[in-house]
């Protein structure tokens, strides 16, 4: 399934989600310094096997989990990163996604 929506980051955060507090702190960390926090881990690289992102060269989107890994396996919170910038969250393992876009830099 195709990106179902975009998402305008603004002041606040636009979710109810809670795991999401902080997600432009988040992203800017990841980006500027590599750094994950405690409960998030990733950074391999998203194929973007269905196509559901934008085709770009493999090694373009990089994908991370938002929640720790629960005892039966990964959450299903994700968020992949592009490398121009975009920022994309899936809450249901990777069956849709939104756009999130002004996202600071």
């Amino acid at each position: 399934m195709p990106v179902r929506d975009r998402i305008i980051w603004g002041d606040n955060n636009p979710f109810s989600d809670p795991r999401l507090i902080g997600l432009d702190v988040l992203i800017r960390d990841v980006r500027r310094h590599g750094r994950l926090p405690q409960g998030v881990t990733g950074g391999s690289v998203f194929q973007n096997l269905d196509g559901d992102l934008p085709v770009r060269p493999l090694n373009y989107y990089r994908e991370y989990d938002v929640q720790p890994p629960a005892a039966a396996g990964r959450g299903k919170l994700r968020i992949v990163l592009g490398n121009g910038g975009e920022v994309y969250i899936t809450g249901n393992h990777y069956r849709d996604f939104r756009q999130i876009i002004n996202m600071p830099q």
